[in-house]
């Protein structure tokens, strides 16, 4: 009380920096700084052909740096490219270490490589999901927005909030992401995922023949009458579930938004609420959805479908009250096991036309909505790009999961295919073009010196050439040579 209030250019309020100008260049200035100890972390613990795992960096790359980033980002989101595009060099910068990539490679084709969303999109993904969550938990927020919209409706930061209104966004009632917790030692309740470890190695061509006997030989001894097979399919922007048993069925549709998590609880509980009306005994439900095994299984607090997990979870209180068991048990999906089939396609018809099955959708339902739109966006640009069409011919689809995602491989060997799918390595043919050689010509005197060549022409790799093609053909890969004398195969090196 009393005290002058001084007027200053620059304040920090709540860990951001807020100019008179409305720039945020000091704000920009303070990121980059706070990030580089950060940045040279990264560095200290990866090499060109050493260090931590590629996938390893990515995620301290989002955890430790992106997260600083990307603080506060509804309000300096519309900041001037001039100061956005000095974040953006930071996060190129952290891609660069991770997949050990040339400077040289273009700067979208690093994101799609490493499946990390543009600045500008994270952004905007971001901001609109904060305005959701505000719908239910902070209307006075949506309420000053309105109020804006009168005096400064031609402003760039109002695009996001008119981008929101737009949407059919409608969120139940605040559902807590409280739910009550399964007693761990109650011994009637099961959760079965043996079958991954069953199947794990088994070929993509002989999956079909041998998973349904593995199936068989281990669930034979069960009461079909007492196996109910569950599943949720997305077809064209719609979503529904499909139960299966031998005296039993049913099919649904769901209000949007619904993703396939959402449809695959929803026909639990279905189920759950089917066997409480049945009579005592032992029921096996069956579910491809490793996803809600683990979510029902876990002890922590959920942060989405609440309702559903908590609905899930009193189902087997009131059924381990009678002494019902219930074994939720995961079967691999499109292994033409009988039951999960019946259920795929009855998930798809009640996808089409089936009955709308009523459930609260909470407001973080709605966040895919904001995730495909900015995924549309990304690819729209990668799409549109005039740089990195080599990478695009072979990832022409983004991602937010790295090229490698899926596969058990070292660093050496994703730093080498990341630089050949970028098409920027340290051949020739590519450091011609970017001044660090005087010719692209290789030194056999057959043509450039890139990948093609080294790989199928060059004399000097004739050896090397043979082991890989023998190496193929050991597994049954037949391989023509594109171009050049096929008669080099045969030459020593």
């Amino acid at each position: 009380m009393g005290e002058t209030i001084s007027q200053v250019l620059v304040h920090k309020y709540l860990g951001i920096w807020f100019d008179s100008k409305g720039t945020w260049g000091c704000h920009v200035r303070y990121l980059i700084k706070k990030c580089q100890q950060r940045v040279n972390f990264l560095r200290t613990i990866t090499g060109s052909w050493w260090g931590a795992h590629p996938g390893d960096l990515i995620r301290l790359y989002k955890t430790t740096i992106l997260s600083v980033i990307e603080y506060g980002c509804f309000c300096f989101r519309t900041a001037a490219n001039t100061h956005l595009i000095k974040l953006e060099r930071l996060q190129y910068r952290c891609l660069r270490i991770a997949l050990g990539c040339m400077h040289s490679t273009h700067t979208m084709s690093l994101e799609v490589l490493a499946g990390v969303l543009p600045l500008k999109d994270r952004f905007w993904d971001l901001t609109t999901r904060i305005l959701i969550k505000c719908e239910v938990l902070n209307p006075l927020v949506i309420e000053n927005f309105d109020r804006l919209v009168e005096l400064h409706s031609q402003s760039r930061f109002m695009t996001v909030y008119f981008n929101h209104m737009s949407q059919s966004i409608n969120p139940s009632s605040y559902i807590s992401n409280r739910v009550s917790l399964l007693d761990t030692s109650d011994s009637t309740v099961f959760f079965d995922t043996s079958m991954m470890k069953e199947t794990r190695g088994i070929p993509d061509h002989l999956r079909v023949q041998q998973i349904p006997k593995i199936f068989f030989n281990k669930y034979r001894n069960i009461n079909c009458d007492n196996a109910f097979y569950t599943d949720g399919s997305l077809l064209n922007g719609s979503t529904g579930f499909g139960i299966f048993n031998n005296n039993f069925t049913a099919s649904y549709n769901l209000d949007n938004p619904a993703s396939v998590y959402v449809a695959e609880l929803a026909a639990i509980q279905y189920t759950l609420g089917i066997i409480e009306t049945m009579p005592t005994d032992h029921y096996f439900i069956f579910t491809d959805s490793l996803s809600s095994i683990e979510a029902l299984r876990s002890m922590k607090d959920v942060k989405h479908s609440p309702y559903l997990l908590g609905k899930i979870r009193e189902h087997l209180s009131a059924l381990s009250a009678k002494s019902t068991q219930i074994t939720l048990a995961w079967v691999p999906s499109h292994c033409s096991i009988p039951g999960n089939e019946r259920a795929d396609s009855l998930a798809k018809v009640g996808s089409i036309n089936g009955d709308i099955y009523e459930r609260p959708i909470a407001y973080n339902e709605f966040f895919g909505i904001s995730r495909q739109k900015t995924l549309l966006s990304w690819q729209a640009s990668w799409d549109k790009g005039e740089l990195g069409r080599w990478l695009h011919s072979i990832i022409p689809l983004v991602s937010t999961k790295p090229w490698f995602g899926r596969l058990d491989v070292g660093r050496d060997f994703i730093r080498v295919m990341s630089r050949l799918m970028s098409n920027h390595y340290g051949l020739d043919a590519h450091l011609s073009r970017i001044g660090l050689t005087n010719s692209s010509l290789c030194v056999c005197g057959q043509g450039y010196h890139d990948i093609e060549h080294v790989v199928w022409v060059c004399t000097e790799y004739c050896g090397a050439r043979s082991q890989l093609l023998d190496s193929l053909r050991a597994r049954g890969i037949q391989s023509n040579v594109p171009y050049g004398n096929n008669k080099l195969l045969m030459k020593s090196p």
